[in-house]
This record gives structure tokens, C-alpha cells and sequence, in this order.
């Protein structure tokens, strides 16, 4: 625990001889691949959230030009 020394920037963990499996392209790849398996979990969480709000939005909207002109 001695070599890992917060706040300064001499000190720290070496990290030089440690080499990932993977690539930042790879890594990229596979964010990118797993936000179009959740993507559109997502949207639909968002519609159905907000659809009952932008629907009575117009009818309010729609109920207060009609007022105006009788």
C-alpha cells in the first residue's frame, strides 16, 4: 500500500507492466454495440414517461384556441 500515494502526481501505481486484452477501439466497439442493445429500452422508458404529458399539452393547447374564437 506504500507505493499508492494520493494527490500528488510523482507518487502513484505503476501500471507499466500490465498490458489488457483489449484495445480502446475494442473497448469503443463494445460500448457502442451495447448502447444499441439498451438504446431503445431507453426510448421507450422515456415515451412512455412523457407521452401522457405532451398529449394532454395539445389538448390544452387545442382547448385554449377553440375557446378563443367562440
Amino acid at each position: 500500500m506504500n507505493n499508492f500515494v494520493v494527490g500528488t502526481t510523482s507518487g502513484g501505481v505503476d501500471f507499466s507492466g500490465i498490458s489488457l486484452p483489449f484495445s480502446a477501439g475494442e473497448l469503443l466497439n463494445a460500448a457502442v454495440d451495447l448502447l444499441g442493445v439498451v438504446g431503445p429500452f431507453v426510448l421507450l422508458g422515456l415515451a412512455v414517461v412523457f407521452a401522457p404529458k405532451l398529449i394532454s399539452l395539445i389538448r390544452s393547447a387545442a382547448n385554449s384556441r377553440n375557446s378563443g374564437r367562440a
